[in-house]
């Protein structure tokens, strides 16, 4: 392979001890671009093994989705050896991955600094709700909190008036997952170049802060007028024969475009629409406005070669993921992958050469013997004696 077709990670090993999302999702991306993942499952295995709809052997497509890729190896940290084992191993990484709470490999010798003093180059990366350092470094957190305590729920229920609710996926796990893997891919790069890793400390609670593209006008004393970035004043058109439309842009901050768009001049006549504070007042009505005219368009392209001649909107329809993947686009751009359990899943995090999963899912410890006994060289009787220690496990 010439080094043009290489894959962006060649090389690098990680050893990933991280479970249900937010890390497994980080390390899945880390082996969509061609590290060599090491899953070190416990005992009792990766608790999304056991999520709906449950499969013999726990792979089911919920584990595939955020492990494809990886080789699936478990290890009981509380037997005699095993630490010594995994610190072996280390020796043999480039990153190891963590989303315990502070202090739970520590138990098992595996602490941050240690490991880092040890083996300079290797970065290090812990994953929490509130971080590894503070007075609410000890507190459980999953999705659902980091959602609570990062502003995230509070200010969607300010600016829509609707009930505090939580999003259908997990934002918090997902956006930690995102800061992970490009934290540790760039630390990965000052290792290469300096020789020095370090320990990174990813925090849910601070991800969220730092994606929400209003925070700092918030922290500024927020804004209540009209704006024509504000994603919750996109309207959504729900179509007397069912159908769904989204409009991206604000028609009451882009008045004088609606107006063009639907050939409708008298609305700048009509007292609910006279004024910027008066068209935000009354939003819905103009929305309304906007779907009896949305509904006269016998398709989508018509509408939306309508609406987006000479504005600045943009136009979409409302599909399921399942619609979305028969679409010639989702064909096109090779939107899905298959694992060797059967299930699709999505591909990769981008396109690019090198770039995507080979969808290989296994049993918890199914790679033992191959994957560990291969990283450190050692012979069948070592792996028996460590398989009757019970240090290395499978089902």
């Amino acid at each position: 392979m010439s080094k043009a077709d290489a894959r962006p990670l060649e090389g690098i090993r990680v050893l990933d001890f991280t479970r249900v999302v937010a890390g497994p999702l980080a390390t899945r991306m880390m082996a969509d671009l061609g590290a060599e993942v090491f899953k070190i499952e416990p005992v009792d295995g990766d608790l999304c093994r056991t999520f709906p709809p449950y499969v013999e052997g726990g792979v089911n497509p919920y584990f595939c989705q955020q492990n494809a890729g990886k080789r699936f190896c478990s290890v009981d940290l509380r037997a005699p050896g095993a630490s010594e084992l995994v610190r072996e191993m280390v020796s043999h990484c480039d990153a190891l991955v963590e989303n315990f709470r502070p202090g739970v490999m520590a138990k098992f010798g595996l602490v941050p600094d240690e490991l880092c003093e040890a083996h300079p180059a290797l970065v290090y990366c812990s994953v929490t709700g509130f971080g590894q350092t503070g007075p609410w470094a000890h507190r459980r957190a999953y999705a659902p909190v980091g959602h609570m305590e990062s502003g995230f729920i509070e200010y969607s229920m300010r600016k829509t008036a609707a009930a505090a609710e939580n999003p259908a996926l997990v934002v918090g796990d997902i956006v930690t997952a995102l800061t992970a893997a490009s934290t540790i891919n760039a630390m990965l790069v000052k290792a290469a170049r300096t020789g020095r890793g370090g320990h990174i400390d990813v925090c849910m609670v601070e991800a969220m802060v730092y994606i929400q593209e209003w925070s700092a006008l918030e922290l500024a004393g927020g804004w209540d007028g009209p704006n024509a970035g504000l994603g919750h004043e996109c309207p959504i058109l729900v179509l007397p024969d069912g159908r769904v439309w989204a409009i991206a842009g604000n028609p009451a901050a882009w008045f004088d475009d609606t107006m063009a768009a639907m050939g409708r001049p008298d609305l700048a006549d009509d007292p609910r629409f006279a004024t910027p504070e008066a068209r935000m007042e009354h939003r819905y009505e103009l929305y309304a406005e906007m779907t009896q005219w949305a509904a006269g368009f016998a398709d989508l392209d018509e509408f939306r070669r309508t609406l987006e001649h000479g504005t600045a909107f943009s136009v979409a329809e409302m599909r399921s993921i399942t619609e979305l993947a028969k679409t010639d686009w989702a064909e096109d751009r090779g939107l899905l992958a298959q694992t060797s359990a059967g299930y699709s899943v999505p591909a990769r995090p981008a396109l690019g050469a090198g770039i995507g999963t080979d969808g290989y899912v296994a049993r918890r410890g199914a790679d033992n013997r191959e994957a560990i006994g291969g990283l450190l060289g050692l012979d069948d009787t070592r792996l028996d004696e460590l398989e009757t220690a019970g240090v290395l496990v499978t089902d």
